[in-house]
């Protein structure tokens, strides 16, 4: 593996300048550079400008990760790239890339899988632009495929009137990423870092091991030492540090993880031996040393986790064979959970009637377990006063709240009153649904640094919904990389009818010969509790799409239960 590349990005709503300076790396042969340039004709009609938005902190972490991933196949030695936003006049630049190589086909096969890659990968899009003045506010979303934008309307007044025909499924992602922003870390003890995302390097300060220690209860002597009888002079717990030169004909009597006293030495099991008094004669003779060599886990100063980790029972165990007693995590997360309508009565109680059940409390409770957070539910009655008055009564719970979740009330009629609770507490509602099924019932709302959500009363639009819209925030808000799409094969076929919505279908995933192969579940409406009972993954049907074979590579989205 090659030198590491060496990344610059620059979204920008300037001109891009005429002339750009390679960068001054001594190694570099060849640099190579392309300009893409607006054109005056798109879609076979003539255009004056097009118009480029994206929301610029995720377009930017998606082409570098980009160019890292292709960088692994075309080694490089530096990129940069330069994506112009707003207003491009035609013949003025849109996007500038510079790849510097020690050699030019290393450069130009980078250049060119990376602009292969750009428009299916990176959520930046561009539409006419006829007769606008140069934009000076950020974009609203991003999407491949945008609306129109009149040149004087806000990004508030966008959003509402293009969101109340429900935004696209990466639209809704990335309205989401763009109003959650990472808390504020904290210190503190290992014991309460369970399920954190780590905001710090931690690297070993010391050879782990830290000394050769025995893996074996039994005798150490000098490894090349071909004495028939040896003179025991010490015994070794495995706590003990005592350390001393051995000599040949010497042993010493070691415990399981012990430290031995100097280095070059073997272990033979006490099976191996037979002792007397204090010598002991060697019986069988082993291949294996046994024995863990002084830094053979982690050498002094190699990264144990990297930031953005999240600490589980093995890293945490890491952290602490390494001396750590601390770590810089995201804070816990604070969750409210209300549920809305008549009175359900819990699986436990066994009324004369056959009700529906609660499955909203113990659903949401069970995915939120993935996330380090704590969650208040509460149960408010369909009725806008009485639900005030629950309202007020819990205010110190909700209102310290990161992240509010709302399930039912959702649908349209009378009884729909749950943006009317939002906007009691503060919040103001980016979107009320989806351009997607199951799921597209779902609503976010923005109180400053306080998002919520509202998940339709059904628990597949609650399963869908949570991991399409509550993972992306909670994982936001931890510091962590949200949830994203991965690539698996169709083990078996999905013959859907094509329908005009994109449909995230309930699947189960399993890895199966080094690549992960996706089993659809029955489904047939969004109400079916019992297709998502042994879902783990939620494969993208796009829009309009032909019944899908086995065999087929698709995107899916990875769900925790």
């Amino acid at each position: 593996m090659g030198p590491r590349m060496d990344i610059e990005i620059q979204l920008t709503r300037e001109p891009v300048a005429e002339t750009i300076a390679p960068p001054a790396t001594g190694l570099a042969g060849a640099w190579v550079e392309f300009r893409g340039l607006v054109r005056g004709e798109e879609h076979g009609g003539p255009i004056e400008a097009l118009r480029y938005e994206a929301y610029p902190e995720m377009a930017e972490r998606e082409i570098r990760r980009l160019l890292v991933l292709l960088a692994a196949q075309h080694p490089c030695l530096a990129a940069k790239v330069i994506h112009r936003l707003g207003v491009v006049p035609v013949g003025a630049t849109a996007i500038y890339v510079g790849i510097a190589a020690t050699h030019r086909g290393e450069a130009f096969a980078l250049l060119t899988a990376f602009m292969d890659h750009l428009k299916q990968e990176v959520p930046i899009w561009k539409q006419t632009a006829a007769g606008l003045a140069p934009a000076t506010e950020p974009g609203p979303v991003a999407s491949q495929t945008p609306p129109a934008i009149p040149a004087t309307i806000s990004q508030a007044d966008f959003e509402t009137a293009h969101f109340a025909a429900g935004p696209s499924l990466d639209e809704a992602i990335a309205v989401i990423y763009g109003h959650c922003q990472p808390l504020p870390t904290v210190t503190v003890p290992l014991e309460a870092a369970f399920g954190r995302v780590l905001h710090e390097m931690a690297c070993a300060p010391k050879d782990l091991p830290s000394c050769d220690r025995s893996t074996r209860d039994g005798y150490a002597v000098l490894e090349f030492d071909l004495a028939e009888v040896f003179r025991v002079v010490d015994t070794i717990q495995s706590a003990d540090s005592k350390p001393r030169q051995l000599r040949p004909g010497e042993a010493v009597r070691v415990s399981t993880g012990a430290a031995l006293p100097c280095a070059g030495l073997r272990v033979v099991t006490l099976e191996n031996v037979e002792r007397s008094s204090h010598s002991l004669r060697i019986m069988r003779h082993e291949a294996a040393r046994n024995l863990r060599h002084r830094g053979e886990d982690v050498k002094a100063g190699e990264l144990l986790v990297a930031p953005g980790e999240r600490l589980d029972a093995g890293k945490l165990a890491l952290l602490a064979a390494a001396g750590c007693t601390h770590a810089l995590v995201s804070p816990r997360l604070r969750v409210v959970h209300v549920t809305t309508g008549p009175e359900v009565p819990s699986p436990g109680l066994l009324p004369g009637t056959d009700p529906l059940r609660d499955r909203d409390v113990i659903l949401i409770r069970s995915l939120l377990q993935h996330w380090s957070c704590d969650v208040f539910h509460l149960h408010l009655p369909e009725n806008l006063a009485r639900a005030r008055a629950a309202l007020a009564e819990h205010g110190e719970k909700i209102e310290p709240a990161e992240v509010l979740v709302v399930s039912g009330g959702t649908s349209p009629g009378e009884i729909n009153f749950m943006r009317a609770l939002l906007t009691e507490l503060g919040y103001e509602c980016l979107f009320s649904q989806v351009n997607v099924r199951p799921g597209r019932r779902l609503l976010f709302g923005v109180d400053g640094r306080r998002v919520a959500f509202g998940l339709a009363g059904n628990p597949l639009e609650h399963f869908v919904g949570f991991h399409l819209g509550v993972a992306t925030a909670l994982a936001r808000l931890a510091g962590e990389e949200p949830p994203i799409f991965s690539r698996g094969r169709l083990a078996m076929p999905l013959p859907q009818t094509a329908t005009p919505h994109e449909t995230l279908w309930p699947a189960k995933h399993a890895l199966s010969g080094g690549e992960m192969r996706l089993h659809p579940l029955p489904w047939t409406k969004a109400g079916d509790a019992a297709s998502f009972a042994e879902a783990n993954a939620l494969i993208r049907v796009p829009a309009q799409a032909a019944p899908l074979t086995t065999g087929m590579l698709v995107d899916f989205l990875p769900a925790n239960h």
